[in-house]
């Protein structure tokens, strides 16, 4: 498989296979790469539900930049996963929700999340439990109403204005869950 690596109209072709480091595949899921993210995870020997040291987990990277197709391959190798440990009669309990994966802030995936796409992945197709707190005791949603309150409070150009929609648009689905 070649890569195709350049700008603009320049184009180069290579058949080097990309460097897989230890952290590749938390930036391929949070650039929404799933080719090398996938392949970062096979050559790397990772699960799917792996976490950095910070407890930073594959979910949270493509849940804080939108990329939904990511998630979506995460959910359904979680449903494999889950229906290969049932096949092995695990205890329910002993199962975990991906989507509701803790990092060491106690944040959740619906935490680090500012587009609504991805908010709705998570809880209407992942089962993310909204009403997780933090440990700082908050919600998602009181996160998100902090930061837009925030972000309300300071000049904006039109890049920041579209952010401010999205985020707005978050509150508004994650009040709507209430």
């Amino acid at each position: 498989m070649s890569n195709l690596l350049g700008s603009n109209n320049e184009q180069e072709f290579t058949s080097e296979p990309p460097i897989i480091e230890p952290s590749t595949p938390w930036v391929a899921a949070g650039d929404g790469d799933l080719p090398l993210f996938q392949t970062a995870l096979s050559k790397l020997q990772l699960k799917i539900d792996a976490a950095d040291e910070n407890g930073f987990t594959f979910y949270h990277a493509a849940a804080a930049y939108n990329r939904v197709h990511v998630l979506r391959w995460l959910f359904d190798e979680s449903r494999r996963f889950l229906s290969k440990e049932h096949e092995k009669d695990v205890c329910s309990s002993e199962r975990q929700n991906f989507a509701n994966a803790v990092d060491s802030d106690g944040d959740t995936p619906l935490h680090h999340c500012d587009n609504i796409e991805a908010a709705r992945v998570l809880v209407e197709e992942g089962g993310a439990d909204h009403t997780i707190t933090n440990k700082e005791g908050k919600t998602a949603l009181l996160c998100k109403q902090e930061e837009l309150k925030q972000s309300e409070d300071y000049d904006h150009d039109t890049d920041d204005e579209a952010d401010v929609d999205a985020l707005k648009e978050m509150v508004e689905y994650l009040e709507s869950l209430n």
